[in-house]
Formats: C-alpha cells, sequence, structure tokens
C-alpha cells in the first residue's frame, strides 16, 4: 500500500531555495570579508549585510502575496504592517 502524494507538498520549494541560496551566499560573503583586506572585503561585508536584510523581507512579501491569494486579508495586513514599519524606521533613521 502506497502513501498518498500530497499535490501541496512542492508550495513552498521556491522560498526554500532562495533561504537556502541566501545562506550560502551570506556565509561566503561573510568569509571573504574577514579574511581578505582591502576593498574586496567591504564590499563583501556590504553584501553579507545586504542579504540578511533582504532575505527575510523576501520571505513577508512572499508570504503577505500568499495570504492575500488564498483570502487570508487579516495575516496579509499585518505582514504588509510590518514591512510598513521597517521602511518607516528606514526613512526616520535618515
Amino acid at each position: 500500500m502506497s502513501t498518498p502524494v500530497d499535490p501541496r507538498s512542492g508550495r513552498f520549494d521556491a522560498i526554500v531555495k532562495l533561504l537556502q541560496v541566501a545562506m550560502v551566499l551570506t556565509g561566503v560573503c561573510a568569509a571573504i570579508g574577514a579574511f581578505i583586506t582591502g576593498p574586496v572585503a567591504d564590499a563583501a561585508q556590504l553584501a553579507t549585510v545586504g542579504v540578511l536584510l533582504i532575505a527575510p523581507l523576501s520571505r513577508v512579501t512572499w508570504l503577505i502575496g500568499r495570504w492575500f491569494h488564498r483570502g487570508d486579508p487579516k495575516y496579509a495586513l499585518v505582514g504588509t504592517g510590518v514591512l510598513a514599519v521597517m521602511l518607516l524606521g528606514t526613512v526616520l533613521s535618515r
């Protein structure tokens, strides 16, 4: 007797792959920034911080789209609020 295949089993594959790539990229850039000097290290350190900021924001954005598509507007609005607070903090910090 075989186990039935869940048709929804691959729905998170895209975001999982994106976050895995972000994790590897962060590690590589952090290692380059730690062990090399000069402008290459500065660029690698900046890339590390950028990936660390963009990866969670892309996940929240993906979840907002998913929640709107599924018909969960309350969750989508909370996610939108999280992004709005982050944007407001960025604007006010300048």
